[in-house]
């Protein structure tokens, strides 16, 4: 039976209902989801009480998950205001101020040499007295499509330095010597070309540092530029949250944040599982095409397996 998807947004987002995502799906299932995803980009699967070890089980059928960013031996990670023992976090602590940075636009992992391709997060305490923090999603693809042809022939080639430094100063959060080391600064085209839809989008967010090549203040004017642009509300869907929401979103295609919230008075977890992106994307500074990087590797293990 065909998945029930319907579009809730202007070019992406979409519902789909009909499936317990805990059960074991048949390949041919994963794969309508898949394409699913191509075509909508962030997918909203309602009423999912997913235990950890279920929702690391579903993430798995998409591809190698990449670990808790704060525990090497996790692949969910709560990502919220409540200390371990279920009391609210003083939001003046280090943690809040690391996690508010999720409140910039940004794509996942993008301080990796490899970001994230796909993430998962699991609403699993949403209080249903909280009138805000909502997670909202922009699409990259149409902005993109939107920009004039200059534009686009502008960041064409470019190559931007990445940071998480970046994001987090805005919070007021500096990272470690040891942080430091963990997350050094990394380098991504401006234009990716998506290894499975071969669509030229742009990559651009809170942790785009300086363009290679260019000095702070100008980079910086043309990264102001390109995401005032990509966040106009008629690129930006804006969901809210109810109790066992899965959200699932292809991190090559949009940008996202969390919107503010009350964060000594309402409880909000949000279990987040992330799938692993290939690298690299920068070669010798120059930009990569992805999609021939794609098919090269599924040729290359097509024919091992043969």
């Amino acid at each position: 039976m065909p998945l029930q998807v319907k579009r809730l947004g202007r070019t992406f987002f979409a519902e789909v209902s009909g499936l317990d995502l805990r059960q074991n799906l048949s390949d041919d299932t994963i794969a309508e989801i898949r394409a699913a995803w191509m075509e909508h980009a962030v997918l909203l699967f309602r009423g999912q009480q997913f235990t950890t070890e279920e929702q690391i089980a579903y993430s798995k059928r998409f591809g190698k998950l990449e670990h808790n960013l704060r525990d090497d031996n996790a692949f969910v990670a709560p990502l919220g205001n409540l200390n371990p023992d279920g009391s609210i976090r003083d939001p003046n602590s280090e943690q809040s101020k690391f996690l508010r940075a999720n409140q910039l636009w940004h794509s996942d992992s993008a301080y990796f040499a490899a970001p994230a391709m796909l993430s998962f997060l699991n609403g699993r305490v949403i209080d249903p007295a909280m009138p805000d923090g909502h997670t909202q999603w922009a699409d990259m693809l149409a902005a993109y499509e939107d920009l004039p042809q200059s534009k686009r022939d502008q960041i064409e080639d470019l190559v931007a330095m990445h940071d998480m430094q970046t994001s987090r100063s805005v919070t007021g959060r500096v990272l470690d010597p040891d942080e430091r080391k963990k997350w050094p600064p990394v380098y991504h085209r401006m234009t990716r070309i998506h290894e499975e839809t071969g669509k030229k989008i742009m990559y651009v967010g809170s942790q785009a540092t300086q363009v290679v090549g260019w000095d702070l203040a100008k980079s910086k004017k043309l990264f102001v530029e390109l995401m005032q642009h990509a966040t106009q509300d008629k690129y930006i869907y804006d969901h809210k949250w109810t109790q066992w929401d899965f959200v699932c979103w292809d991190n090559r295609r949009v940008v996202h944040r969390q919107r503010p919230f009350d964060e000594a008075k309402y409880p909000r977890v949000v279990f987040r599982s992330v799938v692993e992106g290939t690298a690299p994307d920068v070669i010798d500074g120059k930009g990569v095409n992805e999609l021939e990087r794609f098919q090269a590797i599924h040729n290359k293990q097509r024919a091992a397996a043969e």
